[in-house]
């Protein structure tokens, strides 16, 4: 049986304070090193990846993913983010409707935005995004990629909610991905997944760490991936989505 090749949009965000000097966010580069590829799923269905690195900019984050989705019409948009506190890769069922933190401006820092509770007009207090987040779930476990899956914590009747995405940018592009999915002028699968730390990375934030608190030497570090074995749990991942249909 042939399949018609389905076109698959991969988003990773961009540069933010953290990452270590001379490098670049992991979301960025799993998005870089998969786009181009050609996925085929255990079914036979086949997937183009279209990357794209987006802003860690509260007014610019979301709009070229929109512009790009409208250009491509992919049948399945994965948005990428780094959590440096994750041991594993965690796809974010939910974003929540609530926006907080001071965003990443490179080129002009003076120029940095900051959100303090606002929420996105005429949005929902949390919505769930499309993929099939606990067959990607499943898939990476499966290929021994250390992977869970996050949650939302709905707490008291009228409380707002709060999901593992968390209030910043990553909760910020899993919210209007899902929303997308409902608004959008073609079908599509929309979702969100938190990548970890490298290696390096983790060691040069705990270096960072110490100048500050020496006895953070002898405290747990978290748990980190290879750059090798994100791209393949997102590989993975993206495979199960093109399975799901």
């Amino acid at each position: 049986m042939t399949h018609q090749e389905a076109t698959i949009l991969l988003v990773g965000y961009g540069w933010f304070r953290g990452i270590p000097e001379g490098e670049i966010n992991n979301a960025e580069a799993i998005a870089r090193a998969l786009d181009g590829e050609l996925l085929t799923a255990q079914d036979g269905t086949v997937g183009r990846i279209h990357s794209l690195i987006a802003p860690v900019t509260w007014d610019g984050a979301f709009a070229p993913v929109e512009a790009a989705a409208l250009a491509l019409r992919p049948q399945i948009i994965l948005a990428l983010g780094t959590d440096a506190a994750s041991p594993a890769l965690r796809p974010e069922p939910y974003g929540v409707n609530w926006c907080e933190g001071r965003d990443a401006r490179p080129d002009d820092p003076g120029a940095e935005s900051e959100r303090s509770g606002e929420l996105i007009p005429g949005g929902e207090p949390a919505l769930r995004g499309t993929l099939p987040f606990e067959a990607m779930t499943r898939a990476m476990l499966c290929a021994g990629i250390p992977a869970y899956m996050g949650s939302l914590q709905e707490g008291e009747p009228g409380a707002r909610p709060c999901a593992t995405t968390g209030f910043y940018l990553c909760n910020l592009m899993a919210y209007r991905l899902a929303h997308f999915a409902k608004t959008a002028p073609f079908p599509v699968r929309t979702g969100f997944m938190h990548v970890p730390n490298q290696p390096a990375y983790a060691a040069a934030r705990r270096l960072r760490r110490l100048e500050a608190e020496p006895e953070a030497l002898s405290q747990p570090i978290y748990a980190s991936m290879t750059l090798a074995q994100m791209v393949e749990g997102v590989r993975v991942a993206l495979a199960a989505c093109l399975a799901a249909g």
